[in-house]
């Protein structure tokens, strides 16, 4: 519902804004007993648009980090599993793949700006440009070709800070901060004579039409207010979103299964990694569901079984924001963890799977005392099958799963399932 609530609320903000203006500026243009209150109405409509708006951006920036976050681990779930088998064709080689999950991760996850961040910046677009498109509305019912005027100004304007970044703007040290301030001192100052050459428009036509004169006086203020304004945007949030939208591509793509895409696999296996992966970009709670549970689900209430079985409520109550923790030092607010942590939290991720519906675990070797504790219980009680996997290092020749006593994997090939 957030998700749905959250897109909504911004554009029905930045429509109200752009109809209390452009409203406001025909009952200016065409004034009439009790204008006044009208006017009152439209600066209620205008202020409810900004409320509205306001409201709506905080919940629809954490829906998008939050589907960043989901994302990157659902894709490093189904990664353990696919490079149990070696990278294979077509798929990047460990070592590029290790810095496309710790860009992901970095940029998108915990470091300044998130995905979150591109949502003040399309929101604050889409308000001026939706103000701006009332106002050439409102304009054009006085002369269609004054709302033809002010629309290229706006559009020059927009086309200046939407402009690609140039090469020189993109270079390191003292050469590129220098670069980058006279870039954005020059588009500062273009769109400033833009923003006077749209409210000169509506100024020039006020002399020529006096019984207007108000409105088009009061379009030109506006004008060049929100023309203007477009020079607050800072459009750092959207190019490293589109950075991060590669980066997550890529691991994503890695971690497709051979022959077919992310359901293609029979579900209710879970594969146990080699190394299992320390995903210091995510909180205690995070590194055990691997974005299984809601925004708002507690891993007590939702895995009481695989709380208790790893004592990961005495580990949440040692750290110092408990499951909300990053287990990273490298991350604001985070600490890290010893090698008893991580085989405490690496456990838990196999007994989350099983708990959530999983059958059966291939292991690639002999477990650990705490997997090992954690797969006997699941064994006894709840008949779940443990095999170990063949071959150098566990992984099976030519991918297939080797057959056990009970039988063979349906189908022959490792699934994709879940990696942990």
């Amino acid at each position: 519902m957030t998700g749905m609530w959250g897109p909504l609320g911004l554009i029905g903000g930045a429509v109200l804004r752009g109809a209390g203006c452009g409203t406001g500026v025909l009952l200016l243009v065409h004034p009439s007993a009790g204008v006044l209150w009208w006017l009152i109405g439209c600066w209620l409509i205008y202020q409810a648009g900004i409320a509205l708006a306001a409201a709506a951006l905080p919940p629809t920036a954490r829906a998008r980090d939050r589907a960043a976050r989901v994302r990157l681990l659902r894709a490093v779930e189904r990664l353990g599993a696919v490079q149990r088998l070696g990278a294979g064709p077509g798929r990047p080689e460990p070592g590029p793949l290790r810095d496309h999950v710790y860009a992901a991760a970095g940029v998108a996850i915990r470091w300044e700006p998130k995905p979150g961040a591109a949502v003040a910046v399309l929101a604050h677009l889409t308000g001026s440009l939706l103000t701006l498109t009332g106002l050439a509305a409102a304009l054009a019912v006085v002369d269609p070709a004054l709302a033809a005027g002010v629309g290229l100004c706006v559009a020059l304007a927009l086309g200046l800070v939407l402009r690609p970044r140039g090469r020189r703007a993109g270079a390191t040290g003292r050469a590129g901060w220098d670069a980058r301030r006279r870039a954005s001192r020059t588009v500062a100052v273009l769109v400033g004579v833009l923003a006077a050459g749209a409210a000169l428009l509506p100024l020039l036509a006020a002399a020529r039409r006096p019984d207007a004169a108000v409105g088009l006086c009061s379009a030109a203020v506006l004008l060049a207010r929100f023309v203007y304004g477009l020079t607050a945007v800072d459009l750092t949030a959207l190019r490293h979103r589109r950075v991060t939208r590669r980066h997550l591509r890529e691991v994503e793509r890695a971690a497709v299964p051979e022959g077919g895409g992310p359901g293609a696999a029979p579900a209710g296996i879970v594969v146990v990694p080699a190394r299992p992966g320390r995903l210091g970009f995510a909180d205690l709670a995070e590194n055990v569901h691997l974005g299984a549970l809601g925004p708002d689900e507690s891993v007590p209430e939702r895995l009481p079984r695989t709380v208790r079985l790893c004592h990961l409520d005495a580990l949440a109550q040692s750290l110092p924001r408990g499951w909300r923790t990053v287990p990273s030092a490298e991350f604001s607010g985070g600490v890290d963890l010893d090698e008893e942590a991580w085989r405490r939290i690496a456990a838990a991720r196999v007994s989350a799977l099983l708990e959530r519906g999983a059958t059966e675990v291939l292991l690639p070797g002999e477990p650990d005392p705490f997997l090992a504790a954690v797969l006997a219980d699941w064994s006894s009680r709840a008949g779940v099958r443990v095999r170990v996997l063949a071959g150098p290092e566990g992984a099976a020749p030519g991918g297939a799963v080797p057959e056990g006593p009970e039988g063979s994997t349906p189908g022959g090939a490792l699934p994709e399932g879940a990696a942990w």
